[in-house]
């Protein structure tokens, strides 16, 4: 069982971020601070100590930005990405989904065009007028709402190439707690410049992958060669499904272990990992166990860690609402989820809880710094740290 340690006062370090607007989301900046996206539209860059500066208006507060390589990349609310680059700003030619992640790279962007079942991903790369345009598209549809990842699955000592959750069916598995009733088929793992298939996973019926994003995890030590979680559901309900390349097949991918399913349809589970650290909160919905997972050959073996705790809300695209320091996991109590609670999955112990003014959002870690960002339901922003 987990043992909590004694409450104090300086359990946790509060940090003086200035917030212009009530906000819907927030992800740490590349260099220092925090890219926050407020209620309104408004893009923002956020310091301790360094006056707001404001990136760009008209922006989708629903979908989620990403910052690599020098860029800040935003959907704007006609649809189409914002791309911001130092001083210079540009936008993409063709709309984009919304709720989907892309990936930046350091010569293009990975995104997803288009709706439902017939989404695509593409490649964009700035054109001569300054617009960013389509010149790769994937011949397969991918989930409307995908997060694609790069992740070198076989080992090629580059940045890798892109996995995406794709095959969408809205018809072998009737849940739809995860935004819309929709859910994917298959894995696809895409060369990173004209988007061709490299590998592949398929997954028989009845089974579907409950997810709308991988997650890559070197198998605890963090030096194990990467693989992807993802949740794959059926007749029994979740379970975790460890994703490799299959090193006997030159373009497939294979399911190489699972977790116990969670025992019956509908019944959901939500994980969630640094690369190294992994758990998983059964059920968040209803009694919010949280395990710790580890891998014992073809299987993961999943140990109860706390209860009561919680990383999803039911019908949000955002599947895992809470973050990471280090060895330390950082969540929502299921209740309310106006406490946030502290969990050293090594030591097993707990800090005490911090209250919050309104229930959790949005929340983002910045590791290097050992610092976490906080949107509250009514647009309020806490920067914290655990001592």
């Amino acid at each position: 069982m987990l043992t909590a340690r004694a409450q104090t006062a300086s359990a946790w370090r509060e940090r003086a971020v200035t917030a212009p607007e009530p906000l819907a989301q927030v992800r740490a900046a590349e260099t220092d601070g925090w890219i926050a996206v407020g209620r309104s539209g408004g893009l923002w860059w956020l310091r301790s100590g360094a006056p707001v500066q404001r990136l760009a208006s008209s922006i989708d507060a629903e979908t989620p930005v990403a910052a690599a390589h020098g860029r800040v990349v935003a959907r704007r609310s006609d649809g189409r990405l914002w791309i911001g680059e130092g001083n210079a700003q540009a936008s993409s030619a063709q709309p984009v989904a919304a709720h989907a992640g892309c990936v930046v790279l350091p010569l293009g962007i990975i995104a997803v065009q288009g709706e439902g079942t017939a989404a695509r991903l593409v490649r964009l790369e700035p054109g001569a007028g300054g617009a960013w345009t389509a010149i790769a598209t994937s011949r397969e549809p991918v989930l409307a709402d995908a997060q694609p990842l790069q992740v070198d699955l076989d080992g090629g000592g580059d940045a890798g190439h892109i996995a995406v959750l794709a095959g969408p069916d809205a018809a072998r598995y009737r849940h739809g707690v995860l935004g819309d009733a929709v859910e994917a088929t298959r894995v696809l793992y895409l060369e990173r410049h004209d988007l061709s298939p490299l590998r592949e996973l398929t997954l028989p019926a009845p089974h579907v992958f409950e997810d709308n994003r991988l997650r890559v995890w070197r198998g605890g030590d963090g030096r194990s060669a990467p693989a992807l979680i993802a949740v794959r559901s059926g007749p029994q309900g979740a379970q975790l499904a460890l994703i490799e390349a299959d090193r006997s097949k030159a373009a497939a991918l294979r399911v190489a272990a699972l977790g116990e399913p969670i025992g019956s349809a509908n019944r959901w589970m939500s994980p969630s990992t640094d690369g190294r650290h992994l758990v998983s909160v059964h059920t968040p919905h209803l009694s919010g166990a949280l395990h710790t997972v580890r891998r014992d050959g073809e299987r993961l073996v999943s140990s109860p860690l706390a209860e009561g705790v919680s990383n999803h809300a039911i019908g949000a695209r955002e599947l895992d609402t809470s973050a990471w320091l280090g060895s330390r996991y950082v969540i929502a109590d299921l209740s309310s989820r106006r406490r946030l609670r502290c969990v050293d999955t090594g030591t097993r112990r707990e800090l005490a809880p911090l209250e919050l003014a309104a229930p959790l959002r949005s929340i983002s870690a910045d590791a290097q710094r050992r610092t976490l960002a906080c949107v509250l339901a009514d647009g309020a922003l806490r920067v914290i740290a655990p001592a």
